[in-house]
């Protein structure tokens, strides 16, 4: 017998997939400000003069860009709690997809740091200013020019995999694919729906990308 398309039948579904586009779109922004703020963190750990900093940095590194995510979100997800801290499936996502995306912009933002020449940084110490003064005015404005672009494909990147979620009850566009396709049984449907979602997200990402990217720098990007 032959396959009879029909998105109607996944309709009575489709309410749960807004609050489920939701839930990504909230926990990939909410990975992308705190990997953002771990990227910048081990960077400059990178980037030390200290030869213990920079094995820690490069460790932590090493580690998450060599460890599946979802190994990752498992680990946080059932280890964790062994210890005692008790964390919900979205807080578990959002550790775990924060530490495994931090390794990423750390990369993204010392290749920022390294593309900055280094007489910034003696025009800094000349102005008398200290090395954190130097990071704030001097370099960092520069890096995130630099850096912008790669930015806005590591959020796209971060919002692909947060499809990976759904495998600690998280329940997000994955999860809702799953549920409604074992409930409708129009697994092709309920796929296309999906990918077509996160495609627009991603799509959306870009389009914002270069529209604000017009705005701060009108002479490139």
């Amino acid at each position: 017998m032959n396959y009879i398309f029909n998105l109607r039948a996944i309709t009575p579904y489709l309410g749960d997939l807004a609050s489920a586009a939701v839930a990504t779109v909230t926990v990939s922004l909410a990975t992308m400000v705190l990997s953002l703020a771990l990227g910048m963190v081990f960077a400059v750990g990178r980037q030390s003069r200290h030869r213990e900093v920079r094995f820690v940095a490069t460790a932590y590194v090493e580690f998450f860009r060599n460890t599946p995510l979802l190994v990752v979100l498992y680990f946080v997800y059932f280890m964790i709690p062994t210890i005692g801290l008790r964390l919900s499936s979205f807080q578990s996502a959002l550790v775990g997809m924060s530490l495994h995306a931090g390794a990423y912009m750390t990369e993204i933002l010392r290749a920022g740091l390294i593309a900055v020449p280094y007489g910034q940084y003696e025009a800094g110490h000349a102005q008398g200013m200290s090395r954190l003064q130097i990071l704030r005015y001097v370099v960092m404005p520069q890096v995130f020019r630099t850096i912008y672009a790669p930015l806005g494909n590591q959020l796209i990147s971060i919002i692909l995999a947060s499809s990976l979620t759904s495998a600690i009850a998280v329940n997000e566009i994955a999860s809702w694919m799953q549920t409604a396709g074992a409930a409708s049984f129009r697994y092709f449907e309920t796929f296309l729906v999906a990918a077509v979602v996160y495609l627009v997200l991603s799509q959306a990402v870009n389009l914002m990308r270069i529209q604000i990217g017009r705005k701060l720098f009108p002479a490139g990007q």
